[in-house]
């Protein structure tokens, strides 16, 4: 008895190890979305004041968390910023939050690097700061953040050619702790046309996204569910962007999203069935 007592908190232990190296997405608010993989952690979009009477804003005990660097929001590695909109970006809030922490770094547009530096203290900030300055149809950028491998591209924001001054960037980023790693794609507000992402086919192709988190109009055109599916190498995708009051369509359409702060899926990596 004793023995199989033994090998039954063996099996316990052995599960809850896997579990704890498992990578996870914690949906904060409307694209705000962080990612764990390990010790380390990713968090996108997370300070906004604009809900435009639509959208999911963080709430207050979850805004105060990332400030306080309470868990999970502790030891931050990357704020990663999508673009430069109110629903998205508080300029104001990056700078509070990184003069408060000054080990985590900052991955944006140069146009969200730019409101930054126009506020007193950002000098203090400075080295903390890592902008992206891409044009229509420039090559990938790749950087090396705190261990972190980002990639970025610039993509169109929805609704193109209206909003073409709105540097929106993809980024897909990785995260390697110890043998798990994995990587994820952040589309922002990109615009669902497959003649912004065929023309980067070669590099969507040369690295596999476990799980992506596009705005949730792309599941509801077929030339949107054609990116996911065909062009941008995903496992699998996570809608984001979605209303308070969640569409029927997207209801029905049999996709996964987040839209309720605190919701987790797990991200497997590229062994892991």
């Amino acid at each position: 008895m004793n023995r199989l007592i033994f090998l039954l908190c063996l099996i316990a232990c052995s599960h809850s190890k896997v579990f704890a190296h498992q990578a996870s997405a914690t949906y904060v608010a409307n694209e705000a979305v962080l990612i764990v993989n390990g010790n380390q952690k990713v968090l996108f979009d997370p300070f906004f004041h604009r809900d435009f009477g639509t959208y999911q804003l963080v709430p207050k005990e979850t805004r105060q968390a990332i400030f306080d660097a309470r868990p999970p929001f502790d030891n931050l590695d990357a704020i990663v910023i999508s673009h430069a909109h109110d629903d998205h970006f508080s300029a104001e809030d990056v700078l509070k939050y990184l003069l408060k922490h000054s080990k985590t770094k900052l991955v944006a547009p140069q146009q969200a690097v730019n409101a930054i530096r126009l506020l007193n203290g950002a000098k203090a900030i400075e080295s903390q700061l890592v902008s992206v300055n891409l044009v229509f149809d420039q090559p990938p950028q790749t950087l090396k953040v705190a261990d972190l491998l980002i990639e970025a591209v610039r993509i169109p924001h929805a609704g193109w050619p209206a909003r073409a001054e709105v540097e929106n960037i993809v980024f897909r980023v990785t995260l390697k702790e110890q043998d798990n790693q994995v990587t994820v794609m952040h589309l922002g507000d990109a615009d669902p046309d497959d003649e912004h992402y065929i023309k980067y086919k070669d590099h969507w192709h040369k690295r596999i996204s476990n799980t992506a988190f596009p705005p949730y109009w792309f599941y509801l055109s077929a030339e949107g569910n054609d990116i996911l599916s065909d062009i941008l190498n995903v496992k699998q995708s996570v809608g984001i962007h979605v209303p308070t009051q969640v569409p029927n369509s997207l209801k029905s359409s049999g996709k996964d999203y987040f839209s309720r702060p605190g919701e987790k899926r797990i991200i497997k990596n590229s062994h892991e069935h």
